[in-house]
């Protein structure tokens, strides 16, 4: 049997009082939450930020830079369709959000998203067997959270959905063994933030 597993309900966050827990939820995603995302924080990531090059400061830097969410999601609702059935070597792939919720709980607004395979066939070194592969993964800029929620940058909200697609391999009676394949935009910045989560890079 998988291990019992608990859902992320919390992330920490930096203020001036010291650090403390917000409540978050781990929610599928839905089309009104792509909807907001669309419309408030790809925005954002558009004009504030831009893709790596050698030259660039990496505090502007973001893979996700012109991404589109309703295209993301089209992707994985065509990756399900073409492995519909129990003959496919893949797995379903699925859709999740981190959102934060209102302190009253009647409003939930998008901090993370992804889209990931948690039994993706893959052949690593030699070694072919399924493994979870995420696939699109965006956490939301700093501006999101002084200009639309007006709190502090909820943290590790990035490695939140790493965690989320480890879990979802769980979920399927899966090692929880994890693959992704950096995108070039995010340049050394990106491979630097997976070499810290743990993960080690892949030869070519």
């Amino acid at each position: 049997m998988p291990p019992i597993l608990y859902p992320i309900k919390s992330l920490l966050s930096r203020t001036p009082q010291g650090v403390k827990a917000v409540p978050i939820a781990v929610v599928p995603m839905t089309a009104e939450l792509v909807g907001k995302w669309q419309e408030h924080v790809q925005p954002l990531i558009d004009s504030n930020y831009v893709h790596w090059s050698p030259t660039t400061n990496a505090a502007i830097v973001r893979a996700d830079k012109n991404w589109n969410w309703h295209t993301n999601l089209t992707l994985l609702a065509l990756h399900n369709t073409l492995c519909a059935g129990g003959s496919k070597l893949h797995g379903e792939g699925l859709a999740m959000c981190i959102v934060f919720r209102s302190p009253d709980e009647k409003q939930e607004f998008p901090i993370g998203m992804l889209t990931a395979v948690p039994k993706l066939q893959t052949n690593v070194l030699g070694h072919h067997r399924q493994r979870a592969f995420t696939w699109y993964l965006s956490d939301a800029p700093e501006e999101v959270y002084s200009n639309i929620l007006g709190i502090y940058a909820i943290q590790g909200v990035a490695k939140a959905l790493l965690d989320c697609t480890i879990q979802a391999a769980f979920d399927e009676g899966q090692d929880g063994c994890l693959l992704l394949k950096a995108d070039p935009n995010g340049g050394t910045k990106l491979e630097d933030f997976y070499t810290r989560c743990g993960m080690k890079q892949l030869p070519n």
